[in-house]
């Protein structure tokens, strides 16, 4: 039974607030532990956990209550100058807003949270009677349970989804199964200093303060490290600025759709004139600026900043490192960085596991930077920027780095690679073999690394927002790993590709140039056609071939593509331009080998190629 029915929606606001406000207060807190006698952060913490355990009274939340009072005892010693910080003091208060979200998560759930575990509970009370205070409970950083690699596939079921989107003859097709869609943690939320409306994405989805299917845990914290159930947020905070420039221009299309209705009528009536052909014009030309500026308005109210979801990390940094016995201080930039809210919560889990690998493999514990001459503390750098239409993302630390032959030493003992080819490898492309599955550098599997699950599932995660990830690393000196993803996954631009009477779009970003294929210029190695260009040999790969169907007459025009550091030419039949698509998802059909769907300018059905996926798939001879 739900124990607050007919409180949902004040519930929901409670939870929304409160959760921004517990993520402000895990950030002032690590910044408390550099600055203890900030009293400045000291009153912000109290009146954060104070506001908290008021919202919680109201909702008759007990056990809840109890905790932020007991908290704010301390802190209103704290600032009064009565006790001091330390990092035992520090790690209890830490433990209680990890519980403190546990507790929210019951709420969500519909359900009065239990109490507090009596060791958490013991070590604040201890704090607060100024007596030695033991561990709270096992710090365990954010687990990186939720990355997981793809099922297998075999390939696109081109014969079903032609049939059933564009209506197309049968054609070859091999037996597919969906991928499995990694799982998120959705990102905490930071208060707005603007005004702000919330927005539901999903208004045919259920409640999302509905109880979920399993039994809450109300009466204990989760286990060490195991992960919090989360879900996808299906709301976002919008700037009304944002949403009032979408009004706007949907009140500028209402009247440009007002003055093409009258221009039709005239036209239907007889006038045929130059001017009234010109008004014609006119009025087609502000729609189309209109359109596009609507698009584009729509687009940025998707937009969030990155630091919704950076701000979560240094405490993630914080605990591992005490775990771990080193000391670390993660420092942010480029918070304001705007990338499509959907990507950010994609983002959640790659970015987790590359902070626990830069704090567990790339920095040294104090012993060894102290003989290395650096200072004791590491620093680990998260930085976002925007670079034209991309977001590049950079995780850097000050570290050990890593050395190209001890890498590929490793994966040659692992059996991932041959000695010949390890041979031919230079030191670049021995840093890229980290992201091979079942690669690890550790000898013994820990709690926190070893086991060679990860860095594989990072790139393959990455590559599904359409982003590529880079490495860069100097022995002695640390590792820098750059991502870059476009601005949005929503809007794509496209080049439109023909075979026969069917149009394809293939990610206009992987596209360098159209040529001319000359049957006289092929050569065939091994049985399969290359093209010189340039003084450069490139592979000859039929679309037709890619995807199971069979090849038309010899085409003599081409795509120069460049996919993941590889270049070949993509033979086609023709070309219908190019465009900016706005991206369909096929959420309950999605062979592999396909984006997504979008619709031609008269009114056809055009498949988005995932170009990576089918050359992974492609027929042996293609």
């Amino acid at each position: 039974m739900n124990d607050f029915a007919g409180m949902e929606e004040l519930l929901q606001d409670f939870l929304q607030e409160s959760s921004e406000m517990l993520s402000d207060v895990d950030s002032k807190l690590l910044s408390l532990e550099q600055s203890p006698n900030d009293s400045g952060l000291l009153n912000d913490i109290f009146r954060g956990f104070h506001t908290i355990k008021g919202g919680a009274g109201f909702l008759n939340a007990a056990e809840l209550v109890s905790l932020c009072h007991l908290t704010e005892n301390i802190f209103d010693r704290l600032r009064n100058g009565q006790m001091q910080v330390n990092a035992e003091i520090m790690d209890a208060i830490l433990a209680a807003t990890s519980e403190i979200r546990h507790m929210f998560s019951a709420l969500n759930q519909g359900v009065q949270p239990g109490s507090a575990p009596s060791n958490l509970t013991a070590a604040l009370q201890a704090a607060l009677d100024g007596q030695p205070v033991a561990q709270a409970k096992p710090l365990s950083p954010a687990s990186v349970s939720g990355l997981s690699s793809d099922r297998p596939t075999t390939g696109p079921d081109w014969n079903a989804l032609f049939q059933a989107l564009t209506g197309a003859p049968n054609t070859p097709a091999a037996e597919t199964s969906a991928p499995t869609p990694p799982a998120v943690e959705s990102a905490h939320t930071l208060p707005d200093s603007h005004a702000a409306v919330e927005i539901d994405e999903s208004r045919l989805k259920a409640s999302a303060f509905g109880r979920r299917a399993s039994d809450v845990p109300g009466n204990s914290a989760p286990p060490a490290g195991r992960r919090e159930e989360t879900t996808k947020e299906n709301t976002i905070r919008v700037d009304t600025d944002r949403l009032d420039q979408v009004l706007n221009l949907s009140g500028e299309i209402g009247l440009t759709k007002n003055r093409l209705t009258q221009l039709r009528s005239d036209i239907l009536l007889g006038a045929a004139d130059a001017n009234t052909l010109r008004a014609l014009d006119e009025a087609v030309n502000q729609l189309d600026m209109l359109v596009v500026n609507l698009q584009n308005s729509v687009m940025k109210t998707r937009m969030q900043p990155i630091g919704r979801l950076f701000k979560k990390f240094p405490r993630l940094a914080r605990d591992l490192a005490r775990q771990l016995g080193k000391e670390v201080e993660l420092v942010l930039s480029g918070e304001e960085t705007e990338i499509d809210k959907t990507m950010i919560e994609d983002l959640n889990d790659p970015l987790v596991h590359l902070i626990r690998n830069a704090v567990d493999h790339g920095v040294e514990d104090p012993a060894q930077r102290s003989a290395a001459g650096k200072p004791l503390r590491s620093t680990v750098q998260l930085q976002a920027r925007q670079i034209g239409d991309h977001i590049t993302i950079t995780i850097a630390d000050d570290g050990k780095g890593m050395s190209p032959e001890v890498i590929r030493s490793k994966a040659i003992e692992k059996g991932l690679i041959s000695p010949e080819v390890a041979s031919s490898l230079d030191d670049g492309q021995c840093l890229e073999l980290i992201f091979l599955p079942g690669f690890s550098t550790k000898d013994q599997i820990s709690s926190v690394s070893g086991r060679g699950v990860g860095m594989d599932v990072v790139k393959t995660n990455i590559k599904k927002l359409n982003g590529t990830v880079s490495i860069h690393s100097e022995p002695g000196k640390g590792t820098e790993l750059t991502i870059s993803l476009p601005l949005t996954l929503a809007i794509l631009p496209v080049l439109l590709v023909r075979l026969g009477d069917q149009s394809f779009a293939v990610p206009l970003s992987m596209v360098r140039e159209i040529i001319s294929v000359q049957q006289e210029n092929l050569q065939h190695v091994g049985g399969k056609a290359n093209i010189v260009l340039r003084g450069e040999v490139l592979p000859l790969v039929s679309l037709a071939h890619m995807i199971g169907w069979e090849d038309s007459e010899a085409s003599e025009v081409g795509v120069l593509m460049h996919v993941d550091n590889h270049s070949f030419i993509l033979s086609v039949d023709g070309f219908d331009g190019h465009d900016d698509v706005v991206i369909k998802s096929m959420d309950t059909f999605r062979p592999k080998g396909v984006a997504g769907v979008t619709m031609s300018s008269d009114g056809e059905i055009v498949l988005i190629l995932d170009i990576k996926e089918l050359l992974g798939i492609a027929p042996a001879n293609s």
